[in-house]
Formats: structure tokens, sequence, C-alpha cells
């Protein structure tokens, strides 16, 4: 190929940016989209005038290009990236995203050595973008960003709750009584009230009568019970307060209302999976959305090997704790809860039958979510199907996707018996042994 032909094969060509993200100062690599690297390594400041000076050489990589389109790869790292990704999408950069799990098994696969560095990184994040292992990447901005600060703002003020739930079942109860016995109704009355709800229903009794005269408790344990006791108060209140201001920004959108049409769906959990989800236009199929909630069904096979399957729990954790939670406030009304009493009973044995069961109902109502979300309409429950639940491992045929079953020795390994772990694999030999075995016992 001569040298002109070259040169027309890359004009044609967009130049690739591969970022990485830190906090004094990122680092770029820009090459030729299956092509020759043009910027081995380029230092971004993580100030204006880096930003600007970073785009001028851009700016002169795309003139000499002659195209419009210039794409950039981060790979985010906090909040840091925010400012120059916003930077570049006003300057019309395509910004998407990699994945930190990718970006880490992809480094391995690179020539060189084994270590991680911010130069081989941007080469990374180049080569994952080369072949196109990246993510729709967006910042969102209005009401979904206020919502998803506040929803963070939650989840810290509920994780600063537990912790003091926790100091009070863990070290302060011990020290009014055995660990293994109830508090002595004198002592329950003792406690300030907000104290007193964390214990269990049955140790809080009915109204309290005045306190009996006690002995005084040692100044370090009454400090103790004190500062815990504003400490709670102070996390209860502040977790009212982000409520209402998360209930404020998510009710003037049109989905806020036909979220709450659905079961189990209050208002907190509404603004939750608006945040999380963000626009429902992003997604143009639901198993993207389902796999960003986690819950896709993932099973580790090799040859006549096959695992357990399970939920693969990647993507948004808050996300899957939101349809949890409706999962489980949908199971107090009738036909939900026999729904789950027909999931939780084709798993028989399994002491985790009562969870599994939740898990199922959580992923049918985000695929709830998903129809009411795109079409419009409130939730309806004629349309959701009230039958009996479907099996939970497809036919042998369905899985095949043949018109009959595999030919002996082929296709997929039979799933043996669930072992108490509900983790490693079985035979599909042995499996068919355990199954004869047990049929030919009295």
């Amino acid at each position: 190929m001569t040298w002109w032909k070259v040169i027309t094969s890359e004009v044609l060509r967009p130049p690739l940016v591969g970022i990485d993200i830190a906090k004094d100062q990122d680092v770029a690599q820009v090459k030729v989209a299956h092509g020759r690297v043009l910027v081995p390594q380029l230092a971004i400041p993580n100030t204006p005038a880096g930003f600007a000076a970073f785009w001028r050489r851009l700016h002169a990589q795309q003139a000499a290009t002659g195209l419009r389109e210039i794409i950039c790869a981060v790979e985010p790292t906090g909040t840091y990236h925010q400012a120059l990704a916003r930077f570049l999408e006003q300057h019309g950069v395509d910004v998407v995203f990699v994945a930190t799990s990718v970006a880490h098994y992809n480094r391995r696969t690179l020539e060189g050595t084994w270590d991680k560095n911010d130069p081989k990184d941007a080469a990374n994040l180049c080569d994952l973008l080369e072949r196109g292992r990246v993510c729709f990447y967006s910042l969102p901005e209005g009401p979904v960003a206020d919502l998803r600060r506040l929803v963070r703002l939650l989840r810290q003020a509920r994780v600063e709750r537990g912790a003091c739930q926790t100091r009070f079942r863990n070290t302060l109860l011990p020290t009014l009584a055995p660990a293994g016995a109830p508090v002595p109704p004198a002592l329950v009355a003792q406690l300030p009230a907000p104290l007193r709800a964390l214990l269990p229903a049955g140790e809080r009794g009915g109204p309290r009568p005045a306190r009996p005269a006690s002995p005084p408790r040692p100044p370090g344990v009454a400090a103790e019970f004190a500062d815990l006791t504003a400490r709670l108060t102070a996390v209860q209140a502040r977790i009212a307060q982000i409520e209402t201001a998360l209930v404020a920004v998510a009710e003037p959108l049109p989905a806020y209302a036909l979220l709450q049409t659905l079961p189990g769906v209050g208002p907190t959990v509404a603004a939750i999976l608006l945040a999380e989800i963000g626009d429902i236009t992003w997604y143009s199929q639901f198993p993207q959305l389902r796999k960003l909630a986690g819950l896709d069904i993932i099973r580790v096979q090799s040859g006549r090997f096959a695992g357990t399957a399970r939920i693969s729990k990647c993507g948004r954790p808050l996300l899957r704790w939101a349809l949890y939670q409706a999962a489980m406030g949908a199971a107090r009304s009738p036909a939900w809860r026999a729904r789950r009493d027909a999931m939780r009973a084709k798993r028989a044995g399994d002491r985790y039958a009562f969870f599994k069961a939740n898990v199922e109902v959580a992923a049918k109502l985000l695929r709830i979510v998903w129809g009411v979300w795109r079409s419009g309409r409130p939730y309806d429950p004629a349309r959701v199907d009230g039958g009996p639940a479907r099996p939970a491992i497809a036919p042998a045929m369905a899985r095949a996707g043949r018109r009959g079953p595999p030919p002996p020795g082929q296709g997929p390994g039979e799933i043996g018996p669930p072992r108490g772990s509900q983790a490693g694999r079985i035979p599909a030999t042995r499996a068919l042994s355990l199954r004869k075995r047990t049929s030919a016992r009295p």
C-alpha cells in the first residue's frame, strides 16, 4: 500500500482518546481507530486552563484528520471525571464510559508488564474504545441529578442509623442485662424513647408508668446512652428531611405518579427508582434494565458441569434494594402474596426459598416498571398474569432451542440437586446417580 493510501485510510477514521482520570492531573492517549498512535501520552491538569489546552490539542488533531467526530473514553474515578466530561460534551465530543471491572481485566492482556500506571491505563482505555467495549454514559442534569444526590445522602443517613442500632444492640444492651435474657421492665422504662424503639417488639411493652427509683448508672455509661440518643435523634431527623426533599423534587416528574401505582412502591421507593434508572428512553430493551439492576440470571458452565443459576448482583445495588423493598410491600396484598407463595412452593426444601421468591417478585416488578413507564399508562392489575408461577428452570428443549431433546452425551449438563451452600457444581453423571439411589430407597 502506498503512502497516500495509508493517509487516506486514516483520514476516514475518527480519532479515539482514552483518558485516565486522577485527582490532580489526567493522562490521555490519542490514536486513530485501527491505526497508529498519534499522541502516546498527554498530561491534562485538572484546571480550566488545562482543559482548554487539551481541547486545542484535540482540535488540531481533528483538523488534521478532517473529521468532526471525536470519541473519548473515561473510567470514572469518584466525581473527578465530571468536570472534564462536561467540558468535552459542551465542545461536541462524544464521551463514553468504560466499566472498572472491564478495564481491570483487559489491562492484563496488554503487551508489556503486569504493573499499573497512568499511561498504561490511558492506552488500555483506547484499546477498549477501539474494540467497542464501552457503555452508554451520561451526566444527567436537572431533577435527575438532584434526585441522585439526595438518594446518595439518604443512603448515607440510613447507614448511620443502622450503625446506631448495631451499637445499641451489641454494646449498650449487654450493660443492662445478659445478652441471652430480656431487659427488665424497670430498666426499659428508664430508656429514652428513641432507644426504646430499637428493642424487640415483645420487650417494648405498652404505655410506661412513672419511672421507679433505681441506682444511677456510672457516668461513662450514662454519657454513652446520652450520646447515642442524640446521634439517633439527629439522624432520624435528617432522614425525614431528606425524604421530604426527595419527594418534592420527584413530584413534578410525570413518571413519579405512574410508578406509585405499582404495588409496594411508595413515595420514597418511586423516587429512588427514578434516580437510579434515570430516563427510560436510554434503554431499548428490557434486558438492559434487568442487567442494570443486577437481576439477570447467570450460571457457570464448563463441559459437563453446570453451576447453580443465580442473579449476577451487578449494576446498581440501590436499585436492586428498592425493588426488593417493593416486593416485600407488594406481598402484603392477597394476590401478590399468593404469587410469592407459589414461587416459594416450587423451591420446597431450599432454606433460601423465601428470599429467592422475593427476588423473583422484584424481577417481576421491574418488568412492570418497564411496561408502565414506557407506555405512560398506570398499573392495571388485570393485565398482570395472576396464574401459577413459571418453573424456575426452563425445560431442556426450551434451553437448547431445538425441536427435540439433544442427542445423548450432547447439550448442557443436567442440573443436580442443590447442596446446602447453594454453590459449586455437580456433574450430570453424579446427579443422575443420586436420583437413582434416592428413588431406589423404600
